[in-house]
């Protein structure tokens, strides 16, 4: 059996699409079609519904996943079992939301480039519904973000959970001690996109309060935001252990705590390579290390 054509029965199966197997194969329309009806002839069985405008898998094409990408797992670990990895060339596509860049990032790079000194890392630094959308594309290999990737075939690895904190610059003046959220629910309020899960703990939090609330994609600005007064900010301490060092920000004690930030990795299942097999192991073991060395 031609694994090539069990790689696209998979692709159509994920995506819904002969046109963007297609695209994610680098091939025409009529080249998957193709295989999928030469496979089909082989194994004996409809694998897809075709209408003009869907494709859906049939009761036995929804069985043959798992099977499909088992072959697939297997000969990915064959191919590692003899691959020397330091002659390995080529790109890998990583997407990594802001919280992860300023933590455990710059240590999972080097170990990933002392691993695969001759592959390139391109990196894409995101907010996570949009990493999420681009792993499914296929436009990313690995995706390092909040939440797990639910739709498609796709391995999800939830690598660690970062505690929350409100964060504020001392300017503030706010009182020591433990606060309860309507102490500060007057002062400008600082989280992430209004899609994160942080922005819709804090609308939870806040129900039935007016909230000045400021949603921000980028973790870096609302760092810097914070340290000029402007509000108070939720942050994971790991992220801002410079400014609480020299003095810059401060963090609160709050009633309710906030939830934990997760750290998830997203393959595809069954058609990961094993390049992007060894980024999301790395990952795991960079981010243990980061929060063993960097406690919040």
């Amino acid at each position: 059996m031609n694994l090539r054509f069990v790689e696209a029965f998979l692709w159509v199966a994920r995506l819904r699409s002969f046109k963007a197997a297609a695209e994610q194969m680098h091939t025409t329309q009529a080249a998957i079609s193709g295989r999928i009806a030469t496979l089909e002839e082989e194994l004996g069985t409809k694998l897809f519904e075709r209408d003009n405008r869907s494709v859906k898998l049939t009761h036995r094409g929804a069985g043959l996943i798992p099977l499909a990408e088992q072959m697939l797992d297997l000969a990915a670990q064959m191919r590692q079992t003899v691959v020397v990895k330091e002659a390995v060339t080529g790109t890998l596509r990583v997407g990594a939301m802001e919280t992860v860049v300023h933590t455990c990032l710059p240590d999972l790079l080097s170990r990933f480039s002392r691993m695969y000194p001759q592959v390139t890392v391109e990196l894409h630094c995101d907010i996570t519904p949009f990493l999420r959308d681009e792993l499914l594309k296929g436009r990313l290999d690995v995706v390092l973000a909040s939440e797990e990737v639910t739709e498609g075939f796709v391995e999800n690895r939830r690598m660690a959970e970062l505690p929350m904190r409100w964060v504020a610059a001392p300017s503030l003046e706010l009182p020591e001690g433990i606060l309860d959220f309507a102490s500060i629910v007057h002062l400008p309020l600082l989280t992430f996109h209004k899609q994160s899960i942080i922005c819709k703990n804090v609308v939870q939090i806040g129900a039935r309060r007016p909230l000045r609330l400021n949603c921000l994609s980028s973790l870096a600005a609302m760092i810097s935001l914070a340290k000029t007064g402007f509000g108070i900010a939720t942050l994971p301490p790991q992220a801002i252990r410079e400014e609480t060092r020299t003095g810059s920000l401060r963090v609160l004690e709050v009633n309710p705590v906030l939830q934990p930030l997760p750290i998830i990795s997203s393959i595809q299942a069954g058609n990961a390579s094993p390049v992007a097999e060894d980024f999301a192991r790395l990952a795991q073991e960079a981010c243990d290390d980061y929060l063993r060395t960097n406690p919040a």
